[in-house]
């Protein structure tokens, strides 16, 4: 007997099924551990089988690569073994919600971002992203109730040189991330320099920059803003270093 639940959500047997609609996001499962493996054996798409790397204690079923249009009609059967079960955390991932949207997003003559939104808003912060790095990075988050007048909001970062991309996120009332357009700005800022890639006890900037530091294996070593980074705790070796608009490596001694 298949069991019908709220949110489109069924579960017969070792199956646990999800109706709905793709509206560009994906799906995320949280897969207990069994025996000397995983829960989830098999995912399946409008009765296809997906490519996703579901042995793991969590994994993401990634309708974005089936080339599913939006708006289209979507059944996602997650098939499990006996004496577990899977959760989807975001089963709303495929019910359409338009509680609020972004009406315009730009960046003022100083440089701080501005936007203007419609519709209900959760208690969820707006999250700002910058993309520096190859990669987006938060710099900020800024609070509904933190209006510069109704529904508009302001945030100020600290600018890298050359061009700046930044973007607003935040769930919509299914928990679905709602990402605003890209904007652009080019900074006056000077380009910064590093006084050497080969230090002993501290990394010396030519000014204030945001910065990134690794360790070979990609493991995170620190992170912050400002002219000067004490590295004296820091182990002798190679590392990797993310600033102002550069990726380089550096050697402690």
């Amino acid at each position: 007997m298949i069991v019908v639940l709220g949110m489109g959500l069924a579960v017969s047997g070792a199956e646990l099924v999800l109706r709905g609609t793709y509206y560009g996001y994906n799906l995320h499962v949280l897969n207990p551990s069994a025996g000397k493996g995983f829960c989830v054996y098999q995912v399946l798409v409008n009765d296809r089988a997906t490519q996703d790397e579901i042995e793991s204690n969590a994994f993401e079923i990634d309708l974005a690569q089936l080339n599913l249009k939006v708006g289209e009609d979507v059944t996602v059967v997650i098939k499990y073994q006996d004496g577990c079960k899977p959760t989807v955390v975001n089963p709303k991932a495929l019910q359409v919600s338009e509680s609020f949207s972004y009406v315009s997003m730009k960046m003022d003559r100083i440089g701080a971002l501005v936007w203007v939104t419609k519709g209900d808003l959760t208690d969820d912060a707006f999250v700002v992203e910058q993309f520096r790095w190859n990669k987006w990075v938060k710099v900020g988050e800024v609070s509904v109730s933190d209006t510069l007048r109704k529904d508009q909001y302001l945030f100020s970062y600290n600018q890298h040189s050359g061009v700046n991309q930044l973007r607003v996120v935040r769930n919509d009332a299914n928990g679905n991330p709602v990402y605003s357009k890209v904007v652009k700005y080019t900074s006056k800022a000077a380009e910064v320099t590093l006084e050497s890639n080969k230090v002993t006890d501290k990394l010396v900037f030519s000014t204030d920059t945001q910065y990134e530091i690794f360790d070979m294996k990609g493991n995170f070593v620190s992170e912050g803003m400002g002219s000067e980074v004490d590295l004296a705790e820091v182990e002798k070796g190679k590392y990797w270093l993310n600033y102002d608009t550069k990726s380089v490596t550096f050697v402690k001694k």
